[in-house]
């Protein structure tokens, strides 16, 4: 299998500078090499195009949303970065950068896929905003939202006009940190969402033994993982941009990683907001670095 790395230096979907150091700290701290052993045949790719604009420029484009253009023209090129990736029969590894990235991912894999595959959203926010229930206007909070059609015509019509995804097909776990605008759209479009409250009350395991099997339910075999290390605790991540107490460890973490990758469903994966910036004795590095040891060990026996 060959792995194509592709960067995303991007902060301007969470606001919060730093974020965009995050693909090229992975990369020097040898991301290859962690790969490579695993026996996976590795590229890193081109840098997507992100535009550098002036923090005052924020609303040059929108009354409430921030940085529009900037992350709208970076997604595009990302999402045309993911279908080369695709298109060659490889995986597409995005390393971001800000989880709004995954708009540009979701539609680069939905240009090969069509709509009929499952995303597996590990997160501590359900990012499932649209421009009138966003408190912030960030848009690294309405990735998912903007990929079934709800948002903005810019976000939602990246790559090609109209929905990537159906939101029956979302599949959230370990949100912890939910606006109230976001609980009506999830019942209303009937996403899929285990709350960490779930985790506590079920285990990990059996929400994860739940999601799988829904998934293999409804026949599908290709899954998009996107993977926010703010899912783990804030003690184990402070250097991200929303850290949140009350999430995963670290066997907790690997345990989702190792179960969702052993499907042999997974085609494509974000590796999301790492801020090295924000980091605090090396501590989110160490656990970043863990769970990409984690990614490898699994997908070197793909």
């Amino acid at each position: 299998m060959k792995i194509d790395f592709i960067k995303v230096p991007m902060y301007y979907g969470s606001d919060r500078p730093g974020v965009e150091f995050g693909p090229d700290k992975i990369i020097q701290e040898g991301i290859e090499d962690i790969f490579n052993k695993n026996g996976i045949i590795t590229e890193v790719k081109e840098d997507t195009k992100v535009e550098i604009i002036s923090e005052k420029e924020k609303y040059r484009d929108h009354e409430s949303i921030k940085y529009l253009s900037p992350v709208t023209n970076a997604v595009e090129d990302l999402a045309d970065k993911v279908h080369d990736s695709l298109s060659k029969g490889n995986m597409p590894f995005v390393i971001g950068g800000d989880h709004a990235l995954a708009i540009g991912s979701l539609a680069g894999v939905s240009s090969i896929l069509g709509d009929d595959f499952a995303i597996v959203w590990v997160d501590a926010h359900a990012d499932i905003n649209d421009t009138e229930t966003s408190p912030s206007g960030n848009i690294h909070g309405m990735p998912l939202a903007a990929s079934f059609g709800l948002g903005d015509d810019k976000l939602t019509n990246v790559y090609f006009k109209g929905h990537k995804i159906k939101p029956e097909n979302i599949y959230i776990l370990g949100a912890r940190s939910v606006d109230e605008g976001e609980y009506d759209i999830i019942d209303k479009y009937g996403v899929n969402v285990w709350y960490m409250d779930d985790v506590h009350t079920k285990g990990v395991n059996k929400c994860l033994n739940e999601i799988i099997d829904d998934i293999n339910n409804k026949g599908i075999n290709k899954v998009h993982f996107s993977y926010d290390i703010d899912s783990m605790d804030i003690s184990l991540v402070p250097g991200t941009g929303t850290p949140v107490e009350d999430g995963f460890d670290h066997e907790q973490s690997e345990i989702i990683i190792r179960k969702l990758i052993q499907t042999k469903l997974i085609k494509s994966i974000d590796f999301v907001e790492y801020n090295p910036k924000k980091d605090i004795e090396n501590i989110t590095l160490n656990s970043v670095l863990k769970m990409l040891n984690i990614f490898a060990e699994e997908l070197g026996k793909y």
